[in-house]
């Protein structure tokens, strides 16, 4: 086999594959100011979303301006999805609590189904991506 032929076919694959993904905007609303910034993760599980065990397959950390922000997750293979975020507006990597629990920071997700007096689901805030497409997701923070 000539050995020219071996890389083609392996960058072809790879071209394909790249191609084939998906990518995913989230524009995300009703932000209190423009302090900190949008912590915005995407999952394709609900115990990684629940915080259980697993991982976030990305996430990222959005500036604020005009208390809106956007977040691109691009290269995103087909799949099922939900996108969780919040405005860390003090910037410390977390989602600050009141003595009761509840979050003193906005939060939203996907489908913006957020019960009141529990955390949201993956399962009520999962969309499909598929292949070659872009998902745009407006979500509209819930500040308490």
């Amino acid at each position: 086999m000539n050995t020219r032929l071996i890389p083609a076919i392996l960058m072809s694959l790879f071209i394909r594959q790249s191609l084939a993904q998906g990518k995913i905007v989230v524009n995300i609303t009703n932000i209190k100011n423009d302090k900190g910034v949008c912590r915005t993760c995407l999952f394709n599980n609900s115990s990684a979303f629940n915080g259980e065990t697993g991982q976030p397959v990305r996430c990222l950390s959005i500036a604020v301006k005009n208390k809106t922000a956007q977040a691109n997750f691009e290269n995103i293979p087909a799949g099922k999805y939900a996108v969780m975020v919040f405005h860390d507006a003090n910037s410390n990597n977390k989602i600050d609590r009141n003595f009761l629990g509840i979050p003193k920071e906005g939060y939203g997700a996907s489908k913006n189904k957020l019960p009141f007096a529990s955390a949201p689901t993956f399962d009520d805030n999962m969309f499909i991506l598929k292949d070659r497409t872009t998902s745009n997701i407006s979500i509209n923070l819930r500040n308490l």
